[in-house]
């Protein structure tokens, strides 16, 4: 598994909106051809603003762990 920041004891926000979404792909919540959660239902769940989301989503993009479908959202890059 990737490690991003310090770990998951990071205690940023975005940190932990990257984590989430990867333990959302990692333990098949989220299948290779669907799309991951949307930037509202993570920001919710963690009580955080959707720009923090975004940070979260554009970092795991700039890894190649997601990529990004204009009108259809964010999914798991499975060819890296």
């Amino acid at each position: 598994m990737v490690t991003i920041g310090i770990g998951r004891d990071d205690p940023r926000q975005w940190v932990q909106a990257a984590y989430l979404l990867m333990d959302a792909m990692e333990s098949g919540k989220t299948g290779p051809q669907d799309p991951l959660p949307g930037r509202a239902e993570i920001a919710a769940k963690l009580g955080i603003r959707e720009a923090t989301v975004t940070r979260a989503y554009r970092e795991l993009m700039e890894m190649g762990i997601i990529y990004r479908v204009d009108g259809y959202g964010y999914f798991p890059d499975v060819s890296s």
